[in-house]
């Protein structure tokens, strides 16, 4: 099978008990932290409001795809006390390269930890596919006939899920169920690359960032449950319909589809324009959760302002059983120990990780990017969208934050590292994430503020629903640099931008 991936022990990964995620607990250096409980209001500080310039206008694809996006229409049901899911998935996928496909893949990641059993593979018509096979946690489907350009087929997979006991994306941790990457989902196709689908990365049985790629796609979710509808709140990434014990969701191109169900949540909202914000703890954080609210306001309001329009009708903010936070599309998951630690002022990892994956709304959701083996094309952009984060709105706090996130941890090395590069957790934070901040603060420093929020607003409009590469983002900045920027980038890179 051609495939773009790493090979990896599959051993290892069912050894390891913890996705590491976006963003990890990340306590200060700076530990006197004072408890008094000031009030949060905003202070105005002098970011740029974006204005027409001389600088090249980017028109966006009028119909992403092609109109050609996967479809998936699952149904799903929840036996939420026994910690079962049984859920049938149809995927309706269009070749949209101009090669055909001999094979198709899906990424099954349930499959790491042993928690799926598929009861039947078919085609649309119901036709049974018996000679499918694993690769790691991939399922490979050879086709009889090629998928020629343009050519839709159609799959059907019927399956159970056991949810692990445990906390992270994908688990049932006793208080909660969190259904991640939890159906068997297509990966982009390149023609020259094949499907890129690769392995995880560890280090020390600890998973090194992010490997999945998504393209966008169209979701339709019916879910049920088998008893005790009255008990749950779900925190989902589209806004649900609810007749006959069906509730429904449907959400357009987008990466993930995402669910939290719990029996302990308390909800607060927030309306943004024609976006409501959710806040969603559990019930003894509830004192947060209006916290928790507000600043994903603010954080919302000044990247619809900076990068774009959202263009969604809901945003969750959800409390999780894990210690990280981790960006899904429409939704993200934050640490309890965000909440636990909450000190009562913005000098807190709840301000500066909602800000964080609020941005991978725009750095992931909006520009996709392959998050193996370029990593820095969102990590960077999130986290330097907490410092444009924190002088908009806490300018007083604002050299607390950057001392103690990123300068005070001395982050150094080459930005264009992979998630396979050799080095252990704390390594890749410092490169991809701090030191990635520090190029785009540098850049922005070069630029001057004008052209480089102009730069930025044209990269997320020009990539909006692609999967952005590094070749992506230096050609449009060659149109926007008036000075020699090859000084800095070369500072910060390795390979050629254009390699």
């Amino acid at each position: 099978m051609k495939t773009a991936h790493h090979r990896s022990i599959l051993l290892l990964l069912l050894a390891v008990s913890l996705i590491w995620g976006c963003s990890p607990v990340s306590e200060p250096t700076e530990t006197a932290l004072s408890t008094a409980r000031p009030s949060i209001t905003a202070t105005s500080t002098a970011l740029p409001t974006l204005s027409a310039s001389a600088t090249p206008t980017i028109t966006a694809t009028p119909l992403p795809l092609n109109g050609q996006q996967t479809r998936y229409f699952i149904d799903v049901n929840i036996d939420y006390y026994n910690r079962f899911v049984t859920a049938s998935s149809r995927a309706m996928y269009t070749n949209k390269s101009n090669h055909a496909i001999n094979e198709m893949v899906f990424i099954v990641y349930p499959a790491i930890f042993q928690a799926v059993y598929t009861r039947s593979v078919e085609f649309g018509d119901g036709t049974p596919i018996e000679n499918f096979y694993w690769e790691s946690h991939r399922m490979v489907i050879p086709l009889a006939q090629p998928l020629q350009p343009g050519e839709t087929i159609e799959i059907v997979h019927n399956y159970d899920l056991y949810m692990p006991e445990r906390g992270g994306v994908f688990s049932h941790s006793g208080k909660q169920l969190n259904l991640s990457y939890w159906f068997p989902f297509i990966p982009p196709y390149d023609a020259e690359k094949g499907w890129i689908a690769h392995e995880i990365s560890a280090n020390n049985s600890t998973f090194i960032g992010e490997y999945l790629v998504f393209e966008p796609a169209d979701y339709s979710v019916a879910l049920t449950f088998s008893d005790r509808r009255e008990n749950f709140k779900i925190a989902a990434p589209a806004k649900a319909k609810e007749q006959d014990g069906v509730i429904t969701y449907q959400l357009e191109l987008a990466r993930t589809f995402t669910l939290s169900i719990s029996d302990q949540f308390t909800v607060v909202e927030r309306q943004v324009g024609e976006t409501t914000i959710q806040s969603i703890t559990f019930n003894e954080h509830a004192s947060v959760a209006d916290t928790v609210a507000d600043v994903a306001v603010q954080a919302f309001s000044l990247y619809s302002e900076l990068y774009g329009p959202y263009g969604r009708d809901l945003l969750t903010v959800a409390e999780f059983n894990s210690d990280i936070g981790m960006e899904f599309d429409g939704i993200i998951f934050l640490s309890p120990y965000f909440y636990n630690l909450y000190p009562g002022n913005p000098r807190s990892n709840i301000h500066v990780y909602t800000a964080h994956e609020i941005a991978h709304q725009w750095f992931f959701g909006i520009v996709g990017n392959d998050q193996a083996m370029e990593p820095w094309l969102d990590e960077a952009f999130a986290t330097y969208s907490e410092r444009l984060f924190y002088e908009r709105f806490y300018q007083d706090h604002l050299d607390w934050y950057w001392e103690n996130y990123v300068t005070g941890h001395n982050p150094h090395g080459k930005i264009d590292i992979t998630i396979y590069f050799g080095g252990d957790l704390f390594e890749y934070r410092d490169i991809v994430y701090r030191n990635g901040a520090l190029f785009l603060h540098d850049l922005r420093a070069q630029m001057g503020d004008e052209v480089f929020f102009n730069f930025i607003q044209a990269y997320v409009n020009k990539n909006r629903h692609q999967i952005a590469t590094s070749a992506d983002f230096f050609s449009l900045l060659d149109d926007y640099a008036d000075s020699d920027l090859s000084p800095l980038i070369e500072d910060y890179f390795s390979l050629s931008p254009t390699s």
